[in-house]
């Protein structure tokens, strides 16, 4: 074969091979964390557009003629929900009729938390749970070797009970003497937030169990150090995620009973009997509990992808989206977003590792958009002093700022890229507080595939370095 002839060859595949590798569809995101998602799914076949670039809010996004003309060439639209981007829902129906709209707050397996009102997050008495007067619905004792034991939450006739639940986990043998600790704990909004496979360990502090909605039990291992005995508290009755077995196995599979408990629920050993869930009226009315919006101040708060976990589940549904569009590429896609997902379990060891030295040092911010971030990660946030981007505090408010922050002893107050720093210096003025900033739409970061990690890493680094120096 002549030189000449090889070249040609050669150069004849790379074009093929290309040509195969190009997507077959048009992808718009809408802001920078979910086209960072979008764009490293798509790696190696093509880029996505993004429309609401630099340091613009979605909340207040105006589109420009040039996208509204990529939106009607689009295939695909990848946005959050109409309570972020309530610009783009008209103009998908209008002007992307022709598209299929992703909106991935309606992703399957996502960790969702209502809003939180502005001021002191821990002041509210949590009367929305109705568990008349204490935080928890049930408490057991078990007497535990040193092991890891598995407790599961079922799917009851398709559905579990909640989206999410709290439980804290001390060493004790009586539920009565480490009740108030649970009560301060379950309460409290400084939680950790846990998923399927997800390690429990005896802690001070509550978890925020998030189930999974593509499995039909979400499981978690628990993990006990030493011989002892240990109090679990959790904010509902273990029998309302119980279907065919029992919800607390050891290592080998056997059933572990509790020593003892509160309301006292038996041995079950007839699991069938739990389906459906007449016993628990308080949860009839919920109609199937929709992201809890009758117990929040206004809904689901949106910014889930500050939670790397939940940004596992974003890429999972993006890449079936772009694999069902372009399935010529669906290997490629699929690939892709299992690699994006190790990325991001390294990302949770290594913050969680990170922010170890200042998880309990409070800190305010002037938007409550962290607390997805907050729950990952155990660190402690105590209020917001809910100042808007696009108002101009007066002096009387700012005099009500000032005096917010001091009353919330807070050791850093955090703002966003889009604030005078003028004015974050004034309403901290004559506190002991420091100051940084806080990016959740990564403003200032190239976009990308590696946006949404370098988002992350600079949100705990900014978090560190003030804690540290101010704590």
């Amino acid at each position: 074969m002549s030189l000449v002839r090889a070249v040609f060859l050669a150069t004849t595949m790379l074009t093929t091979s290309a040509t195969l590798a190009k997507a077959d569809v048009n992808v718009v995101t809408s802001i920078k964390p979910v086209h960072s998602l979008v764009a490293a799914v798509m790696q190696g076949v093509g880029t996505p557009d993004l429309l609401v670039e630099g340091a613009a809010s979605p909340h207040t996004y105006a589109l420009k003629p040039s996208q509204a003309g990529q939106l009607q060439n689009a295939d695909l639209v990848f946005w959050m929900s109409h309570d972020l981007e309530a610009f783009l829902e008209k103009s998908i129906e209008s002007i992307a009729s022709g598209a299929t709209s992703v909106p991935l707050m309606e992703s399957h397996g996502l960790i969702k938390l209502n809003f939180r009102e502005g001021g002191a997050f821990d002041s509210h008495d949590h009367d929305d749970h109705g568990h008349g007067d204490h935080a928890f619905e049930w408490a057991g004792v078990f007497d535990l070797p040193a092991g890891t034991y598995k407790w599961s939450f079922a799917k009851v006739d398709g559905d579990y009970a909640d989206p999410a639940m709290k439980m804290v986990i001390l060493e004790s043998d009586d539920i009565e003497a480490s009740e108030e600790l649970a009560e301060e704990l379950l309460e409290s909004k400084d939680s950790r937030a846990k998923s399927h496979n997800d390690a429990l360990v005896v802690s001070n502090k509550a978890y925020t169990l998030g189930f999974d909605e593509t499995k039909e039990a979400t499981v978690f291992m628990v993990d006990i150090e030493k011989d002892g005995k240990f109090a679990f508290f959790t904010e509902h009755m273990p029998l309302e995620f119980e279907a065919n077995e029992h919800f607390f196995k050891d290592g080998s599979g056997n059933d572990v009973e509790p020593i003892a408990q509160e309301p006292d629920m038996g041995h079950h050993d007839d699991h069938a009997d739990h389906g459906g869930h007449d016993d628990h009226d308080d949860h009839a009315d919920s109609e199937e509990h929709d992201d809890h919006d009758d117990h929040g101040h206004g809904g689901v708060d949106p910014h889930v992808w500050l939670d790397p976990v939940n940004a596992k589940a974003l890429v999972h549904i993006i890449e079936e989206a772009l694999a069902e569009a372009d399935p010529a590429n669906a290997a490629t896609y699929g690939s892709n977003a299992e690699a994006v997902m190790s990325r991001l379990d390294d990302l949770v060891a290594e913050i969680d590792a990170e922010l170890e030295p200042v998880k309990d040092r409070r800190y305010v911010v002037f938007h409550d958009a962290y607390q997805y971030f907050e729950k990952r990660f155990g660190v402690s946030a105590v209020g917001s002093i809910t100042v808007s981007p696009e108002v101009l505090p007066g002096a009387e408010r700012v005099s009500a700022l000032q005096e917010k922050v001091r009353g919330l002893n807070a050791t850093c107050v955090f703002s966003e890229p889009q604030f005078e720093p003028k004015l974050v210096a004034t309403i901290t003025e004559n506190s002991n507080a420091g100051t940084g900033v806080l990016d959740p739409l990564g403003a200032a970061i190239n976009d990308g595939p590696n946006l949404y990690f370098t988002l992350i890493r600079n949100m705990a680094k900014s978090l560190k370095d003030c804690l540290m120096k101010s704590g």
